[in-house]
């Protein structure tokens, strides 16, 4: 049979399926061509495309409008509604509250180093220590937020930029020790000076300063803290590994880990994210005795996961050797050859050890003075002998 013949409609229906194939094709390009000339004429007349949420940082968080950033599902945690979002206000209008007013007069570039200290951190002279560390650092933007009118009085005579806060301890962390129950509140009193807008370095009293640490702060992320790391891989993180046997193929996974950040040295951009971060912590320490540092931590790195959503906030490590904490100082840096020893830092937080005060003074002296023997009466950990 010649091949052209179609006396079975073979060809026929051959050519009406080539020619629907045709015009399906032609009709996808022509739809496909459509969408981005139109896309096209959409932006040249001045469409934009939707913004990412909270894009900010401390220096535009007062001039833009907030949106809703969703809120905790937590059992231990209520509802965080519009509470957690920063406000639009002119530095040209008048104070809102006192704190604003001193503020203004302390720290007008909206960045302050703020200490919470009580009679208590007095009365052998740390908080005297610690503030001789300021004045030698030169850090004139600094508050004292006094907890009582002792405190108030002794910061005023002294020639200190204080503020008071008479605040009581909360009924939930009532028994579990003053400086507990004390350092549980400083999220509450943070949040007050985010919300005016001030960036802010919290630090505590058992830290000898010795530079200047805005001068270190690289102000890239929302929270930039002070690590309980004393090497590179426990302060900056590392891949570790776990093996089951039992898995056979499988047995070996990854994970990452880093210590905890130190919930006494960090410095905290004014933005609608840190002050989220802040509202939690306020109110998970109002309602539940817990210790301050773990719930910093929990709150910061826990990921979003189901109905629960983290503040999300991004996050920089201090580096170990500017901002040091003391078992870095007293079991590994101490030790080194004069010429390895990195140079002085910033600050030395005395948070491994119970003898704080006398080992701060040491510091100072090790450090500023340069008496070389200093350290060498203390043990590397708090038990006698140890290296």
């Amino acid at each position: 049979m010649d091949r052209f013949d179609d006396s079975t409609g073979k060809n026929k229906n051959a050519d009406t399926k080539v020619r629907n194939i045709a015009l399906v094709t032609v009709f996808v390009v022509g739809l496909c061509i459509g969408v981005v000339l139109a896309e096209r004429v959409y932006i040249q007349r001045g469409g934009k495309l939707p913004k990412p949420k909270f894009l900010m940082t401390h220096h535009d968080s007062l001039a833009r409008s907030t949106e809703e950033t969703g809120s905790p599902s937590r059992s231990n945690l209520v509802t965080i509604q519009a509470a957690n979002k920063l406000s639009s206000y002119s530095d040209s209008s008048p104070p809102r509250n006192e704190l604003e007013r001193q503020l203004r007069l302390v720290a007008p570039s909206k960045e302050v180093m703020v200490a919470v200290a009580n009679k208590n951190v007095n009365w052998d002279g740390m908080l005297a220590t610690f503030c001789a560390g300021l004045k030698a650092a030169g850090i004139q933007n600094h508050l004292i937020v006094a907890l009582d009118q002792e405190t108030k009085s002794w910061a005023d005579q002294n020639g200190f930029n204080a503020y008071l806060m008479d605040l009581a301890i909360v009924k939930a962390q009532a028994g579990t020790g003053d400086n507990h129950a004390v350092s549980a509140m400083k999220f509450g009193i943070l949040r007050q000076f985010v919300e005016l807008g001030w960036a802010v370095l919290l630090s505590d009293v058992d830290i000898a300063v010795l530079q200047n640490p805005f001068e270190s702060l690289y102000r890239d992320s929302d929270v930039e803290g002070m690590s309980d790391g004393f090497d590179e891989r426990g302060a900056y993180g590392a891949i570790d590994g776990f093996d089951d046997p039992t898995m056979g193929w499988a047995r070996y996974a990854q994970y990452y880990k880093h210590f905890n950040l130190n919930s006494g040295l960090f410095y905290l951009l004014a933005n609608d994210r840190t002050l989220s971060l802040l509202v939690r912590l306020e109110t998970r320490l109002t309602k539940t005795a817990y210790w301050d540092q773990t719930a910093y931590n929990e709150e910061i790195f826990f990921l979003s996961h189901g109905d629960y959503k983290s503040p999300q906030v991004t996050v920089r490590v201090m580096e170990i050797d500017k901002f040091m904490n003391s078992k870095r100082l007293f079991k590994i840096v101490r030790h080194l050859p004069a010429g390895d020893q990195p140079p002085k830092p910033i600050t030395v937080h005395v948070n491994y050890h119970p003898d704080k005060h006398e080992r701060m003074k040491a510091v100072v002296k090790y450090y500023t003075e340069g008496i070389k023997t200093a350290l060498d009466a203390f043990p590397g950990g708090s038990e006698k002998g140890s290296r």
